[in-house]
Parts: structure tokens; sequence; C-alpha cells
């Protein structure tokens, strides 16, 4: 686990400085024949599809053949021309090659400390970023609602942070986890949050290792959720950029219908990766093992996550709310209860202004008893006697939202006269009459 967790996390920061280095300074020539080899012998070795390796290395010295490595003397941009060719054979968003000359000289310093890992950093590092959990709420219709942008392999650490956030949702109908931008990370994570909902100890996706050829079998556990049993429905918000752990979570989910899938086809990555040294300051990160469910005997490598319902990503979240508060509506057993249910479904299509034509909504400008509206720049506002003003978003053509707790329709009668109709989130209504 921790050989495992080591090769994502160095993966992960090597990329990272990749990205950020400039080319400092001369470099000694490349020879693209030795780190083709090099290139070819290391996936052969590691990579988790021989035959996929095997295409790879042909490809690539097809390629140097032709000379297509021939003219670039930047190494930065050589390992991008590389790594462009390896995904033209196969797509697989874990695999990257990159420029990095001073890999070797951290691995050494590290073997120098004791050998071990030292990740006291790295644990300020996300400590300070709350874990990557970003927020944590109750929407309207008591749905629980949690966003956080990756899986942080540093369980222990975390554990405070992931029980108050999922503690926090504990008495909600619903919960909604948003992973539309969370890029993955630990599969560890993975587990600790699968346990806070599941009753009964149930396996989620396995992890097969070419190399020992050996399987990982991987559980949710619910002595590990804190004495919570988080049984409501849950609701998953994914998009293109949902990757890597995120899917792993998402599909564990999905497969095991304990969760509503809403948004996009997810990224795409299944593979655990970890960096290899293959000469001449290169370094790749090869996926040495695949994700694989127990039930599909697959996974989501290359296709993603395909959702149970397929929106535009920034749609997902009203219509989760939706769904979840449409199933409240289903279960509700006393009209109080469906007319709270009815205020909040009405309130997810509030909208803002299309038209600045002012004759669609100047007939409902006037005075209603110690209530007024009126009309500026084609928009409603509402005043009421405490001297506060509302903007008054459509909803429908005649009924409107104020705040999150406060709607306000328009009622004509069959003489043409109007009144004003306020609709109080617990349930309650009064109608006013114009007075001017």
């Amino acid at each position: 686990m921790k050989y495992t967790f080591l090769c994502i996390l160095v993966c992960v920061a090597l990329f990272n400085n990749a990205r950020a280095q400039s080319a400092n300074g001369k470099s000694k020539p490349v020879s693209v024949k030795i780190l083709i080899d090099s290139l070819d012998r290391a996936l052969d070795r590691i990579y988790i599809f021989p035959d996929k390796s095997k295409m790879m290395g042909s490809y690539l010295k097809s390629q140097m053949k032709k000379g297509a490595y021939k003219n670039i003397s930047d190494p930065k941009l050589l390992a991008d021309k590389i790594g462009s060719d390896l995904q033209t054979v196969h797509r697989d968003g874990h695999l990257r090659i990159h420029y990095d000359p001073e890999f070797l000289a951290r691995e050494a310093a590290q073997q120098k400390n004791s050998g071990s890992p030292d990740f006291t950093e790295a644990i300020k590092q996300a400590k300070a970023e709350n874990f990557a959990f970003r927020k944590v709420e109750i929407l309207d219709g008591n749905i629980g609602y949690v966003l956080f942008h990756g899986f942080n392999g540093f369980i222990e650490e975390a554990k405070p942070t992931l029980h108050a956030a999922f503690r926090f949702v504990s008495n909600t109908d619903a919960v909604i986890i948003d992973l539309r931008n969370n890029g993955g990370g630990s599969p560890w994570m993975v587990k600790q949050i699968c346990s806070y909902f599941y009753q009964e100890r149930t396996r989620l996706n396995d992890i097969y290792e070419r190399r020992r050829n050996k399987t990982m079998e991987f559980w949710a556990e619910p002595e590990l959720a804190d004495t919570m049993k988080l049984s409501m429905p849950l609701y998953i918000l994914t998009s293109k950029h949902t990757f890597s752990a995120a899917e792993d979570f998402t599909y564990a989910m999905q497969v095991n219908k304990r969760a509503i899938i809403v948004g996009e086809t997810t990224g795409g990555g299944a593979h655990p990766t970890g960096p290899v040294d293959v000469g001449q300051g290169f370094v790749v990160d090869i996926p040495f093992a695949r994700s694989i469910n127990h039930i599909t005997q697959t996974d989501w490598e290359g296709t993603g996550v395909v959702p149970d319902i397929a929106v535009a990503s920034d749609d997902a979240l009203p219509k989760a709310q939706t769904l979840a508060l449409e199933a409240q509506a289903a279960t509700a057993t006393t009209d109080e209860k469906k007319k709270q249910v009815q205020w909040s479904l009405r309130a997810l299509k509030a909208h803002e202004y299309t038209s600045t034509d002012n004759t669609i909504y100047e007939k409902y400008a006037g005075t209603y008893g110690k209530f007024s509206v009126t009309l500026k720049e084609a928009k409603l506002y509402l005043h009421d006697f405490n001297g506060r003003t509302f903007l008054l978003k459509p909803i429908e053509r005649s009924l409107f939202l104020a705040t999150d707790w406060l709607q306000a329709e328009f009622l004509t009668s069959a003489s043409g006269s109007i009144s004003l109709k306020l609709l109080g989130k617990p349930g309650w209504e009064d109608i006013y009459e114009r007075t001017k």
C-alpha cells in the first residue's frame, strides 16, 4: 500500500515539477536511439498491457527511422513529442514522459535519508489545503452537498476532516458528492470515503499488478465510518475532468447500485502509476497496474464512467437536486411536506432575465397592501414593509423567486385584476390585492 501510494505521490509531484521547469543552460545532446531503446524495455517490463507496450515500442522506433525526432534539440520538446506518439498508439491518461534531470539525485538523497520517505512537508501542505475538501453545506430540501477536488492519500491525518464533513450531512434526506473537478489520488481514500455509505462490508474495485501477477481487493468497511451509517440516497456529479481515483469511487458506487451518477462521461483513467528513470534525464510515468471490478470484469480505462443521467457538467447540480426532491415528493406523507418539496422544486427553475422588453412585466408593477413591486430595466423588484428589496427572478411567466425562503406569484382574475401571492418556504401562503 505504501509503495503504491508513494508511486502515485511521486508521479504527481514529478509531473507538476516537469511542467514548471525550463531548460537551464546547455544540456548534453540526447541520443534518441538509446532513449527509445530504454523506454521500449521499460514499457515491455512494466506496462500493464504487454501487447500495447510492444505496439508502442515498435511505433516509436518507426518514428525514429523516419526522422521524427531528428531536429528536436530541446529535451522537454522531445519528451512532449514522444509522449504524443505514445498516446497515438494507445490512449492512456496516466502514461507520460518528461525531462527531469534531477530525478536520480533526489532519489539518491532520499535513500541517504534513512531510505524511507519523509512526508512531513507533504502532510503540512495537505493540511493547508484541507485535504482537498472545499465545501460542505445543506441545500434546500435538506440535501447534503460535499465538494472535494482530490482523494488525498494521508488517510489517518485526514480522518478528522472527513468525519466532520460527512457527519455534517449525516441527518440529510439525500447527499450529493461533487467530483466534477476531482482529478483523483489514492485508492485507499476511495475505500475510506466509500465506507461511510455502506451498512455492511462491500467489495469495491480491485487493483491487479502485472509485475507481481497479484490482485489487491478493496472493500468498504463500515467500522471505518466513525459510527456513521449514511444510508440516504446518494448522487455523484461528474464531468470530463473527473479522473483516476475519482472514477474509481464513481464506478464502484455505480456498479454496486449505491449511487446515481449525474453529469458527463468521465476522463477514463484506471491505471495506478509510478515513475521510472529511462536515462539521460528522462523519466516516464508507467501504469504498472489496472483497476478491475469483480462484477463487470472490466474498468473505465479509455471509456470513462458513463453517467446514469447524462447532462452538461454545469447542469449536473440542479439536475441532481431535482432528482432528490422528486424522490422526496414521491414518498411525502403530509401535505406540509409536499408543499415544502414543491416549493423547492419550483425554486430550482429560477433563472436570470433573458428579455429587455419592459412590456412583459410592467403589468405587475404596483402596490399590494404593505408590499410594492417596481419595474426597472425590465426587471421586477419586491419591496417589503421592513424596507428590504428583493430582485424577483423568473421561475415561470407569473411566478418568481425572491429569496431562498420566499416566492412571489402574480394572479390574474377573469376580470383582469391582479393579486400578489407570497409563498413562504415553510409552506405558508398570503394573498394581497393590488391597491394602486
